[in-house]
């Protein structure tokens, strides 16, 4: 965990400017997401600069969605200091609420320039996998989206307890979970043995993106990149909820986002199965006229 990944010196002010890792790694995300999209708009003949152009609407809107998700998610974190709601560069993103609030963004946007709709999406939609791969580097980092307790896994990792410039505990964050639990006490320098769950995201998001961009190369029509996306991304997202010690359990079974992967999931695989089954009508047709 370095929830300051560097210190900038200011000259003449005898004071540092902090480069928090997490919004660093959102940069990154944003630049490695935007670069290769742009290349896979180069090569389906579709204008770079456009890509460029939604890729920041999907920025501003998905860091608001975002954000609003987990604000809504966690709001009691946040009542008795309605400012903190601004300091993203902590952390406190949800992945789901930035989707859709980017695909609505997205839609305005690819409407309003008169874009191809399913092939522009299918072109950025493997970005927004390799994003969220550096985003999770940011979250191990920062110390957010940890895991469960894992006292058996050599690989399991612990985040130190941090204080505050008046030398106040202020995280980290599993610590703080776990001391609320009675797991740990102020006494401790660590937190417990969990997974590394951040980790396992950005493992498996990365090997998502490589899928996305294999399978452009296969599919059969416009949709169905995006579509792939929606069937395997939430089972991603499923089991590594399952894994995660952050999120609160609805019904005594899921998280909220387990919830949504479970209906994405039906929606996308009912709507990829569809897709397939007209093309394949029409070839049936073509072959036998």
């Amino acid at each position: 965990m370095r929830k300051i990944l560097f210190e900038i010196p200011i000259p003449f002010l005898q004071v540092s400017l902090p480069i928090y890792s997490y919004g660093f790694m959102l940069m990154v995300a944003f630049i490695a997401a935007i670069t290769v999209a742009r290349w896979r708009a180069k090569r389906a003949n579709i204008d770079p600069n456009k890509i460029t152009d939604l890729g920041i609407y999907l920025v501003c809107a998905g860091i608001f969605g975002a954000r609003l998700f987990f604000i809504i998610q966690f709001f009691d974190n946040y009542k008795d200091n309605l400012l903190s709601i601004f300091k993203i560069y902590e952390g406190g993103l949800v992945y789901y609420g930035g989707l859709f609030a980017g695909i609505i963004a997205g839609v305005f946007f690819i409407k309003k320039h008169r874009l191809p709709f399913l092939k522009v999406l299918d072109i950025v939609i493997p970005s927004g996998a390799l994003g969220l791969a550096f985003g999770r580097i940011g979250c191990f980092l920062n110390g957010c989206c940890f895991g469960k307790v894992a006292h058996h896994l050599p690989w399991a990792v612990q985040f130190p307890k941090t204080t505050d410039t008046a030398g106040f505990i202020d995280g980290s964050p599993a610590f703080l979970h776990q001391y609320e639990l009675g797991l740990v006490q102020l006494s401790d320098t660590h937190s417990l043995l969990v997974h590394p769950s951040q980790l396992y995201s950005f493992l498996s998001n990365a090997a998502l993106f490589f899928i996305l961009c294999v399978f452009s190369k296969y599919r059969k029509k416009d949709g169905e990149v995006f579509l792939l996306f929606g069937i395997l991304y939430p089972v991603i997202r499923f089991f590594m909820e399952a894994l995660r010690g952050d999120n609160p359990i609805l019904f005594h079974y899921f998280t909220i986002a387990q919830i949504i992967s479970i209906f994405m999931f039906i929606i996308s695989l009912t709507l990829f199965i569809i897709l397939r089954f007209k093309t394949a009508g029409r070839e049936f047709k073509t072959y036998t006229a």
